[in-house]
């Protein structure tokens, strides 16, 4: 895996000042393993039916991750990502 400081020193610097960052980018563009790589996440890939279960009930999903950073990978996958992201926020 390559080691992408100025990436990750983008993202914990924005994590200082925001609730909620969005990784956007072209497809294949090394998004998900830049995510996969940062420290004291919870990844979440919502493209896996099991995990996008666990989010029907977004409340319920984000009260046992209160206090961590979280990464939800593919979260346009979501029926309703929008919710998610306001509670989140």
């Amino acid at each position: 895996m390559k080691n992408r400081p100025f990436w990750h020193d983008r993202i914990e610097n924005a994590w200082k000042s925001r609730a909620v960052l969005w990784l956007s980018g072209v497809r294949r563009a090394g998004k998900t393993t830049l995510c996969q790589s940062l420290t004291e996440v919870e990844y979440f890939d919502c493209e896996l039916p099991r995990t996008r279960r666990q989010m029907d009930d977004p409340e319920s999903f984000l009260d046992g991750l209160r206090g961590k950073r979280v990464v939800l990978d593919e979260i346009h996958r979501l029926d309703n990502p929008s919710r998610l992201l306001k509670i989140a926020a």
